[in-house]
């Protein structure tokens, strides 16, 4: 084959690939969804799940990068041929420049993206949030007596708590004790704040207007994206129920 057959060749490959990478990217970043928040079930697409896509896309990129350099390998007399015409003398410098454009780019992006996003926020749970969490849902048993959400009261404190129940007023330590350490985030269900709490999670439902079909072992941030209500509402709910 001519140089000319390869020249074509490789840039129909190059085509090939950057089609193929356009379409899934615009899959992973508008059509698939992401995040703890979305039904697993819909994150496959064709029958492939968003990280085989993900992997598809990164092969396609390799594949990119290497036609890439045997593209300009083969170009190589043009692409000096016309720096020097553009540039004159300076023909070492612009290669450079040109070479170190992509890592300019990627460092122009990471500058330009905010750290800390609250879009982000509630993709995950700190480390402490997430250990207590487990230990409550794996131990699917009630609370032991004189114990809520993980506190243990002190002899005492329970026949304090039982006259402040019998005068029908809450104190503002107790209610700190009962879900101080829960943190309400998009992760936790209303079932996990149930077995936390002891607050009904089909009230809480309820009073965020949910209908009565709703799944309560379903993640807050899904049914937050399905019925708009906001995280927020479901601590005041919370702290409100827990104080009557």
């Amino acid at each position: 084959m001519k140089e000319s057959d390869w020249r074509y060749v490789v840039d129909v490959l190059l085509f090939v690939c950057l089609g193929g990478m356009t379409l899934i990217g615009i899959l992973l970043g508008l059509v698939i969804p992401a995040g703890p928040a979305a039904a697993e079930s819909a994150k496959y697409f064709l029958g492939l799940h968003r990280h085989q896509w993900g992997n598809i896309h990164a092969y396609l990129s390799i594949a990119f990068v290497v036609l890439m350099v045997v593209h300009i390998v083969l170009s190589w007399k043009w692409v000096m041929a016309k720096t020097r015409q553009i540039f004159k003398r300076g023909v070492t410098p612009a290669l450079v420049v040109t070479a170190c454009a992509p890592l300019l780019v990627l460092f122009l992006f990471w500058v330009g993206t905010p750290e800390d996003s609250d879009k982000y926020r509630e993709y995950g749970i700190e480390s402490n949030e997430k250990r207590h969490f487990q230990r409550q849902v794996a131990e699917e048993l009630p609370p032991a007596p004189g114990e809520i959400a993980g506190t243990q009261e002190t002899p005492g404190e329970e026949e304090s708590q039982a006259d402040s129940t019998d005068r029908g007023d809450t104190s503002e330590e107790e209610h700190r004790r009962t879900v101080g350490t829960l943190a309400i985030t998009g992760r936790i269900t209303l079932l996990e704040i149930e077995r936390a709490t002891g607050v009904s999670g089909r009230t809480i439902a309820d009073r965020l207007g949910l209908p009565p079909t709703v799944s309560l072992n379903e993640p807050l941030g899904r049914l937050k994206q399905r019925y708009g209500f906001e995280i927020q509402a479901v601590r005041d709910i919370l702290d409100r129920m827990v104080k009557e």
